[in-house]
């Protein structure tokens, strides 16, 4: 008896230490988590009842040094470049065909519309205003004018461990916007090197924006677009690989070209966010929120009294219901 009573205990020993270690590593997933909550709402909460940042010069100033920027891109606006002189490095944009995605080779060239004979368009101009590769300093000044004219927005962004952008990624939610995904890193040779190495690059930035902000993304942007000549990997791999995550992603056919290479001014940039929309049922326009572009924080007052003085259109955020606009791949 006393013999097999001692094989029972060995039996239950390790069990013993192997329990409580399972609930010691639960408990401190579930603490990171909280802590990662904590921080993000103590930032948040930290940002306050504040004028505009986009009359605070000197706060611009002191991030931009803290965050390395050149002060350069504070100076005033450069001179114009003519807009047919502008191209774009992102900007592959497709025209929508209500049923079916078409690349610009395949419509009749005009930049206009072609309906599918069986689709019945309800005549409202749908606009959804994207920005890409947030947060940012100008993060906050972006969200204050979304504010001021109660607009709704989507944000694709890029993954930072910080108290000040887990804040703002809090802020995107509670204030009713998107918070779509545009890869961790944003750096190309590592996103596309490999479908192993899209998929860890994904995973990393949803379970942060999970963790933070207790909301698992749905949205995704592709860097450069699905259409971009730089991966390594079929796009189509990665793109079935987010649709078995349950993730869609979104192209544009707007761009702002507020990412070329030329300085374009805040006029500029508006001008070609506003074009064509009276053109095309639904508009999915480009915009950048980094430290570099503040002229797009000058243009978008400009763009949204543009957009909603039209006749029959509404700006809107992403969501499941919107009309996927996806490039031709």
């Amino acid at each position: 008896m006393d013999h097999r009573f001692e094989k029972i205990l060995i039996k239950l020993i390790p069990l013993v230490i192997l329990i409580p270690c399972i609930v010691c590593v639960v408990l401190a997933a579930r603490v990171s988590f909280l802590e990662g909550q904590i921080r993000g709402r103590e930032a948040y909460e930290s940002l306050g009842y504040r004028e505009s940042r986009l009359v605070q010069l000197s706060w611009y100033d002191e991030a931009s040094y803290s965050e390395g920027i050149s002060e350069q891109i504070l100076q005033p606006e450069t001179e114009a470049v003519p807009v047919s002189e502008v191209s774009d490095a992102e900007d592959a944009a497709a025209e929508y065909v209500p049923g079916k995605y078409v690349s610009m080779a395949e419509t009749d060239g005009s930049g206009l519309v072609n309906y599918a004979s069986d689709t019945e368009w309800d005549g409202i101009h749908r606009v959804y205003l994207t920005f890409d590769d947030g947060p940012s300093i100008y993060t906050d000044d972006i969200l204050d004018i979304l504010a001021e004219y109660d607009v709704k927005a989507t944000f694709f962004v890029i993954g930072k461990d910080n108290a000040a952008s887990y804040a703002r990624y809090l802020r995107i939610l509670e204030e009713g916007h998107t918070l779509g995904m545009h890869s961790y890193s944003h750096v190309y040779n590592e996103i596309y090197a490999s479908p192993e190495a899209f998929a860890a690059d994904t995973q990393r930035l949803r379970q942060l924006l999970e963790d933070v902000t207790g909301i698992s993304p749905r949205f995704y942007r592709f860097p450069g677009g699905s259409s971009n000549d730089v991966s390594a990997t079929d796009v189509h791999l990665l793109a079935d690989y987010l649709e078995e995550e349950g993730i869609v992603y979104f192209d544009w056919n707007v761009s702002s070209g507020d990412a070329s290479g030329e300085a374009l001014t805040s006029d500029q940039i508006m001008r070609n966010a506003i074009s064509g929309i009276e053109d095309r049922p639904v508009s999915v326009i480009l915009l950048h929120d980094t430290a570099a572009k503040w002229n797009t924080v000058q243009a978008l007052p400009g763009i949204i009294e543009a957009i909603q003085s039209m006749d029959n259109t509404v700006i809107l955020p992403i969501t499941d219901d919107t009309t996927v606009i996806q490039h031709n791949i």
